[in-house]
């Protein structure tokens, strides 16, 4: 089958034309792809260096698809085979653990909804509790996180959203999503004191909460703008993997720093949320941008993913 194949950590995947196919086992199938998802877990793996592990090489990359179940229906799963992902003609997946699309929701759109996605409406739900009328901040509001972030901290109550992002039209955006203010992350990496002064003119009673993909000096800024109490949940590390936080910050707040992965919720906490924004997504309450490619581009896909791009990057491993 065809197949993009991570041959050594650190490398970006190759394309093969004639991989070995995976075999069934009990109660996981082999299923047709029909697209796959591109996500920044995907290169925290295929590094060798990610905090979960990583499947020895050589592997077929890919967290997610949308596979076609033995009836024919498309169904969106996060639960492939660490060997066998989905970016291949095939993987291999339990279909039990797959969520059919509802009518209306396309295969590129759904996966929007998928890894990103989750990420984004159960750090909200599950990991901060978010209240009715509270007030939080989205750091990296350009990213998919954060745009599905700022619309799903809105249908989950928030009174306030303040969108951070160093794109202007990440902010334009985030504004024409929801939020109430868009707050202009500086260029400087280390320019912490003036993002922190920003924050606290555009929301001087500090935030209840914070979603943070990004980690590194924003992240500083943030917690120096929590209200008593705030939360701050941590789900990615796109601007540093490390910083260093002063500890009378968090005791003068009282404030919480949570860790968050996917990994750690049960299927049907996905399932519910991946649903519940493909319901939102049908009333037309929460949209994502994304962007299909050929699996015959998987390199200049991934090169792209690196960057850090604005849309969800889909891949097809067959012409649609």
């Amino acid at each position: 089958m065809k197949a993009a194949i991570v041959e050594s950590y650190g490398a970006r995947p190759r394309l093969h034309d004639d991989w070995s196919e995976p075999s069934g086992d009990g109660e996981r199938q082999v299923l047709a792809v029909r697209a796959a998802g591109l996500n920044p877990v995907d290169l925290h793996i295929a590094s060798g260096r990610f905090y979960a592990g990583a499947p020895p090489t050589p592997y077929v990359p890919g967290r997610e698809g949308v596979v076609e179940l033995p009836d024919g229906r498309p169904a969106w799963s996060d639960q492939l085979d660490q060997r066998f992902g989905s970016l291949a003609e095939r993987t291999l997946v339990d279909p039990a653990l797959t969520v059919p699309l509802p009518r209306g929701v396309g295969e590129a759109q759904a996966l929007c909804f998928g890894i990103a996605g989750i990420a984004a409406w159960c750090a909200l739900e599950q990991r901060a509790r978010l209240r009715p009328g509270e007030r939080v901040l989205v750091l990296g509001a350009g990213g998919l996180v954060g745009q599905i972030g700022v619309q799903a901290a809105r249908l989950l109550g928030a009174g306030r959203v303040v969108a951070a992002s160093r794109r202007t039209a990440a902010l334009e955006r985030a504004r024409a999503l929801g939020a109430d203010a868009g707050v202009a992350i500086p260029a400087a990496a280390d320019d912490w004191a003036s993002f922190a002064a920003a924050l606290r003119e555009a929301q001087p009673d500090g935030f209840d909460v914070v979603l943070d993909p990004v980690w590194g000096p924003p992240a500083r800024a943030a917690l120096e703008n929590l209200a008593s109490g705030g939360r701050l949940v941590q789900v990615g590390n796109a601007a540093a993997p490390e910083q260093s936080i002063g500890a009378g910050t968090l005791r003068g707040r009282v404030a919480d720093v949570i860790g968050y992965t996917n990994f750690a919720l049960p299927w049907p906490v996905k399932r519910g949320a991946f649903l519940r924004m493909c319901a939102e997504h049908l009333a037309g309450n929460l949209e994502a941008p994304y962007e299909e490619v050929p699996l015959e581009r998987i390199g200049e896909a991934w090169d792209r993913q690196r960057q850090g791009p604005a849309v969800k990057l889909v891949v097809r491993p067959r012409a649609s």
